[in-house]
């Protein structure tokens, strides 16, 4: 079956995956020991699909939280704040997130992110959106409210159609730069 897992390319390469598992509990115990060498956090979710279930909300989470972050960025830089302050300040204040202060979409915040590399490499905008639609569906099925993971699945289609497709999904910083000069 298949096992989903997070915390990007960086944890991987560590061995700090976080492994979300569905199944048979007693054949959880019998996999636990093997997920642990790759990953820190190896999480018991309950049932098949429970696992998968845990990931796409954690997707979502995250792909809403990396466009308030480059919205926000973008908003700062244009009033005039220098990034690397603007990103201090988030950080050491209420709007600190993961996409703030380990993935900042704005190249020349941080090293080692893919926003220093023309994001290349890390989480793909066409896989984030995918993962967004997975969450509309089972949102659809379960009668569940999620406006704004509608906006952002809406963003990461669009992103996709424009030539973003194979980017990392942090490049959001970049496509919004691009549409405002339109």
């Amino acid at each position: 079956s298949i096992c989903p897992f997070s915390s990007g390319v960086g944890a991987a390469r560590a061995g700090n995956l976080t492994f979300m598992v569905g199944g048979v509990e007693q054949e959880f115990d019998a996999a636990k020991e093997l997920l642990t060498c790759m990953g820190s956090n190896v999480v018991y979710c309950g049932e098949v699909g429970t696992g998968q279930a845990a990931k796409i909300c954690n997707n979502m989470l995250l792909a809403i939280s990396m466009i308030g972050t480059a919205e926000t960025m973008n908003l700062g830089i244009r009033l005039g704040l220098d990034p690397k302050l603007l990103a201090k300040i988030l950080n050491m204040s209420s709007g600190r997130c993961w996409s703030s202060d380990t993935y900042n979409p704005v190249p020349g915040v941080m090293e080692g992110v893919p926003s220093c590399n023309n994001y290349q490499g890390g989480f793909g905008t066409t896989l984030m959106a995918k993962d967004l639609g997975l969450a509309q569906v089972s949102a659809t099925n379960t009668k569940s409210p999620v406006p704004l993971g509608s906006v952002a699945h809406q963003i990461y289609r669009i992103m996709c159609a424009k030539g973003y497709a194979q980017k990392d999904f942090s490049s959001v910083f970049q496509f919004l730069r691009e549409e405002e000069s339109l």
